[in-house]
């Protein structure tokens, strides 16, 4: 997965889903409509524009982003896709010839949430729906506010992490269409310039890139298994929400995001790119962490 996506998904999975958990559980959101193209610009430490696909109600998406990005004084041009659907999340590197995929989240959820007994259902809804109404931000003096703004015509919740980032998401979902991220020097700005939803979106757009097959990222997938195995073993408990702030993102986090800093890299650019990314993303967690009230 590209190095710099890694912060935005790991941000969502710990602070965009909660804002949709208030009304229903994340794997049942749909977006409000069946299909749509929307054009993004970016700004920032990366420039460039996305353009995102998604049919079956946001079941199935694709980005195609042309970007260049500054890192440690360094400019990269980048040409990517990636393509979700209800089992993976793949990425393909049309420069750099690479490609990866991990499961989807919400494949992950479902999976974990089946092995839950009545009881345990039980205490994860009511959990799911107090988190949602600001819990987890809460922890990290965030704040959420709902149909807060209009973007393109369509209302958006802000959810803001003090110091870290601004997110403005399709109302009752986790699809952003504006955000403002800055986190130890790496700032990043994306906005949705148009939104079509009623040109047929093709199915070609799905399709990975010719001679292009995406391998399972090991270290992605062992991080995204163990945040959200750690986060419903949390929410399953009566006293969830307590523990959950005991926590803190660092403790949903768990040991999964250790082994990167270790991980052998292809190249020494590339080993310094990704170490360099991984501290900042260590430290904004830590300042998240410092961040949390103290109870």
């Amino acid at each position: 997965m590209n190095k710099q996506s890694l912060l935005i998904v790991m941000m969502l999975v710990l602070f965009a889903w909660p804002c949709v958990w208030s009304e229903e559980l994340p794997w049942d959101v749909k977006t409000p409509f069946q299909e749509a193209t929307i054009d993004y610009e970016l700004s920032g430490t990366e420039s460039g524009k996305e353009t995102l696909y998604i049919k079956e109600f946001g079941a199935r998406q694709a980005r195609y982003r042309t970007s260049a990005s500054t890192l440690m004084g360094v400019t990269k041009s980048t040409r990517t896709i990636q393509i979700t659907d209800q089992n993976w999340i793949c990425h393909y590197d049309l420069l750099g010839k690479t490609s990866g995929k991990t499961t989807n989240p919400v494949k992950i959820y479902r999976s974990e949430y089946a092995k839950l007994n009545a009881e345990e259902k039980t205490n994860f809804a009511k959990n799911a729906k107090e988190l949602g109404a600001g819990g987890m931000f809460g922890q990290v003096n965030g704040t959420i506010r709902y149909k807060a703004q209009k973007i393109l015509g369509f209302d958006c919740d802000v959810a803001s992490v003090a110091g870290i980032s601004t997110v403005y998401l399709l109302h009752n979902t986790a699809l952003p269409l504006k955000a403002e991220t800055s986190v130890m020097g790496i700032t990043n700005n994306i906005l949705a310039t148009r939104i079509d939803t009623s040109t047929n979106v093709p199915g070609s757009v799905f399709l990975p890139p010719a001679g292009m097959t995406a391998q399972l990222d090991e270290t992605m997938e062992a991080m995204m298994q163990e945040m959200v195995k750690n986060t419903v073993n949390t929410l399953k408990r009566a006293d969830g929400i307590e523990r959950m702030r005991q926590a803190g993102p660092l403790g949903m986090m768990g040991e999964a995001g250790l082994p990167m800093t270790d991980r052998k890299m292809e190249s020494e650019d590339n080993a310094q790119e990704e170490q360099e990314l991984m501290r900042q993303i260590n430290e904004a967690l830590q300042h998240l962490q410092k961040e949390q009230p103290q109870r």
